[in-house]
């Protein structure tokens, strides 16, 4: 495993996202940063190894997320993965009720124990495809917020992120430049808001959607 980073190392690290997390968090993001390594040898999370990267292109580009749109009541992350953005989201929101929609066992499994080591509250793990999970809910609670990274997008998929959405509520699609184009050219009854560059971090955007 690669050497740890102090938390004053992760707070240099998180800066040009502007985002800055006092101790407690940044000891939180540390244990989630340890647990990635940890389970990273074991199950592919993800394809970075080096923990100053980990910080800056995982946790440093979700948290650019609060920058963007207001954090706030239920949100639900779409394909989680190892957590981002979703779960890292509490980092800087841990008020906010996060539902993790994500069909690997495995990764389900790691979220759960994310939450529980670094005392994330409010968090609920789906073991489901994000389209069985949709047409199978119980009850008219829908989110205020949904945020999905590097999710390939569909009229169907969107048709589904629609269906969760609060009439008020936002969607937050992490990708790419092109990904963004392609998303905003399919999404009919979509009004895209903003388009946003993530810091130093090539072609990544931040694209915002609320329902028409």
């Amino acid at each position: 495993m690669s050497a740890s980073l102090s938390l004053r190392e992760i707070a240099r690290e998180l800066a040009d996202y502007e985002v800055a997390l006092p101790d407690p968090e940044l000891e939180k993001l540390s244990l989630y940063l340890e647990l990635l390594q940890r389970w990273n040898r074991r199950i592919n999370l993800t394809g970075l190894r080096e923990p100053r990267a980990m910080v800056r292109r995982l946790f440093g580009e979700s948290l650019y997320i609060s920058r963007v749109v207001e954090l706030r009541g239920r949100l639900v992350d779409v394909g989680s993965g190892a957590g981002f953005p979703g779960l890292a989201l509490k980092l800087v929101a841990p008020d906010l009720q996060v539902t993790l929609v994500e069909a690997r066992q495995r990764k389900c499994a790691f979220l759960k124990e994310v939450a529980r080591e670094c005392g994330f509250y409010a968090v609920d793990v789906v073991p489901a495809r994000f389209e069985s999970w949709q047409k199978a809910r119980k009850g008219p609670e829908k989110a205020d917020l949904i945020t999905t990274r590097a999710v390939k997008t569909t009229p169907a998929f969107l048709d589904g992120l629609a269906g969760c959405l609060k009439p008020d509520g936002k969607a937050v699609f992490s990708t790419t430049s092109r990904g963004a184009k392609e998303t905003m050219g399919i999404g009919s009854g979509w009004n895209w808001e903003t388009v946003v560059p993530v810091p130093n971090a090539g072609n990544s955007v931040i694209i915002v959607g609320s329902l028409l």
